[in-house]
């Protein structure tokens, strides 16, 4: 009996938990190396549920895997989600640096003149609150990355200077899958100038985000690296980059970066 719970617990954890990986673009790896782990816990607990003198049917331990599987993804899923390391950028100099953990989903050249777009597929959209201003006029690349359930969401300035803008444009929280999710997820807009050139950061909030949180404000200043707010569970971040002289991106799409220690772009 208590092989037989074990192996259901398994074979549940290794159906439903990919699954979810695949729906919250995290990797097949870790997802069915955490099934194995989750499906073993839970099987040691409900096989020593199934000991107990309760005369529990295989039908009603069955459903209390799913539960403690579902409970122990969760909590480890919160664990992930709500951490925040301390970090200290390994490069200072003549570096920008990832705003974000996740994934590099895009690197797009933006032509000199034309507008400052975020792009979804096959569809362009004007992130229209940093057009209305000429604080970012030069953009030369816009960067995207993409966060899942797991990476650190707490982001990082990517390079040190003083905050001239912080716009909050408010959404209707559709799936960042939705091709025309750019234009009406929330965001937040921060543009940090350190004096000689200027860096946007684009905080995107999905459909099942509740707030976008900015620890900073306009004015202050901010230090590489240093936080700057956080996103409630999956999200992007689009970095937009000035043309620099010899200004030389260091990522492409499918790279994995970290907020505050990854460099994207050199110059200088």
């Amino acid at each position: 009996m208590e092989l037989e719970i074990f192996v259901s617990s398994l074979v549940l954890a290794l159906v439903f938990l990919p699954l979810l990986a695949w729906k919250w673009r995290i990797k097949m790896k870790i997802a069915i190396s955490g099934a194995v782990v989750i499906g073993g816990l839970s099987g040691l607990i409900v096989s020593w549920i199934g000991s107990l003198p309760a005369n529990l049917g295989m039908t009603a331990l069955v459903f209390i895997e799913l539960f403690f599987i579902l409970l122990i993804t969760s909590l480890a899923i919160i664990f992930r989600f709500y951490r925040d390391p301390e970090r200290v950028p390994l490069e200072t100099e003549k570096v920008i640096l990832s705003p974000a953990d996740g994934k590099v989903i895009y690197v797009k050249e933006i032509e000199e003149g034309s507008s400052l777009v975020s792009t979804k597929g096959e569809k362009r959209f004007e992130l229209n609150e940093v057009m209305a201003t000429d604080s970012l006029a030069d953009v030369a690349y816009l960067i995207g990355i993409d966060m899942n359930m797991l990476n650190v969401h707490v982001n990082r300035s990517p390079i040190g200077g003083k905050i001239i803008l912080q716009k909050h444009t408010n959404g209707r929280f559709l799936s960042l899958r939705r091709q025309e999710s750019e234009i009406l997820n929330e965001r937040v807009t921060t543009i940090i100038d350190n004096g000689v050139f200027r860096v946007g950061v684009i905080q995107i909030a999905s459909r099942l985000v509740r707030r976008i949180v900015a620890y900073l404000k306009e004015g202050d200043g901010v230090r590489i690296g240093q936080r700057i707010g956080a996103i409630i569970f999956g999200s992007q971040v689009d970095v937009a980059i000035p043309d620099i002289e010899d200004l030389k991106i260091s990522v492409k799409p499918g790279d994995e970066v970290i907020a505050g220690i990854s460099v994207i772009a050199r110059y200088g």
